[in-house]
């Protein structure tokens, strides 16, 4: 099953200025501590003394209802609650509305290594934060050597084996006015909602390597303008060297796919040699996409419009 660190889990939080508006009350107590997935628990039954079906792995998060029933136990049933509640192996809790939780809970959790921070968010802002936050971290990835780009706002993976091209299809996609998400090394996550989506890879960035020039930075090269960190994944582009045996695609009415994460993504095969643009082409590809998005199909058109002049011509004999 994905997980991240509590750690982690603050560290992006930081790269997001501080989405969350949180704030740690235990230091770097249960930093270590493991979340294993991005559900939330709201653990009022375990307050009751109920733990049954207490999902104790989960981030714990105590909103005003939580805060209100803790303020009418007395300090001995406190600390008895507290004491049993924290005994499981959580990894983190998180008060919101910028409560202060009792200091008899921040001494057991600290005891128990569980970490503890609070939140100005109200407790349904949170959750949906915490979901937006960590959601691509938890799901399954898959990593593939190519290029991603994004072309007329449709994101664009570039295959190919090395020497074919990809690398001078990019760079021109980008002075173009196109943008640049990973080169060489794309890593994908498919969402709840089914999308794909491809991001830089961290150690790479977007430096591309350009044979009889070098490894070259993007975003200095060319701007902020001409990259992104991450894009949904629209259409897959294979480049091949032409082969005269080969039968390439002339109408395209039959769409093929690709298969990333269980997903079939639309597929084309664009054969390489000189004299072709390649730049232009994968930007034709792309417009194709967009119509074929909107419900225009230019082969399908094109073939009902050519049946339809036969039958035509059969009616008139």
């Amino acid at each position: 099953m994905p997980k991240i660190t509590v750690e982690k889990f603050l560290e992006l939080n930081e790269n997001k200025n501080n989405i969350l508006k949180i704030r740690r009350l235990t230091g770097f107590i249960g930093m270590e501590n493991e979340i294993l997935g991005y559900d939330i628990n709201r653990p009022g039954m375990a307050l009751f003394k109920y733990f049954k079906d207490f999902a104790y792995e989960r981030i714990q998060i105590l909103g005003k209802g939580e805060a209100n029933y803790i303020i009418t136990l007395d300090e001995e049933n406190k600390i008895d609650v507290f004491e049993e509640m924290l005994s499981y192996k959580i990894p983190i809790c998180i008060f919101t509305y910028s409560i202060i939780p009792p200091e008899s809970f921040l001494e057991i959790a600290k005891k128990n290594n569980i970490c503890v921070i609070i939140s100005e968010l109200k407790t349904s802002d949170m959750i949906r934060g915490i979901e937006s936050l960590i959601e691509e971290e938890l799901l399954e990835s898959f990593t593939i050597h190519g290029g991603l780009v994004e072309v007329f706002g449709v994101g664009v993976l570039i295959l190919g084996k090395s020497g074919v091209g990809k690398s001078e299809a990019t760079l021109e996609l980008i002075s173009k006015g196109h943008r640049l998400i990973s080169d060489d090394i794309v890593e994908f996550k498919k969402l709840k909602d089914g999308r794909i989506i491809g991001r830089k890879n961290e150690f790479i960035k977007h430096n591309m390597e350009v044979r009889g020039i070098g490894v070259v930075d993007i975003s200095r090269l060319s701007g902020m303008s001409a990259i992104r960190d991450k894009k949904r994944l629209d259409l897959i582009i294979e480049l091949e060297h032409w082969k005269d045996d080969e039968q390439y695609e002339r109408m395209g009415l039959f769409d093929k796919t690709y298969n990333i994460l269980n997903t079939e993504v639309p597929y084309q095969k664009i054969p390489v040699r000189s004299g072709r643009n390649i730049c232009i082409l994968i930007e034709t590809a792309a417009k194709n996409y967009r119509l074929k998005q909107m419900g225009y199909n230019s082969a399908k058109e094109l073939d009902k419009a050519l049946i339809a002049q036969i039958e035509k011509k059969k009616a008139s004999k």
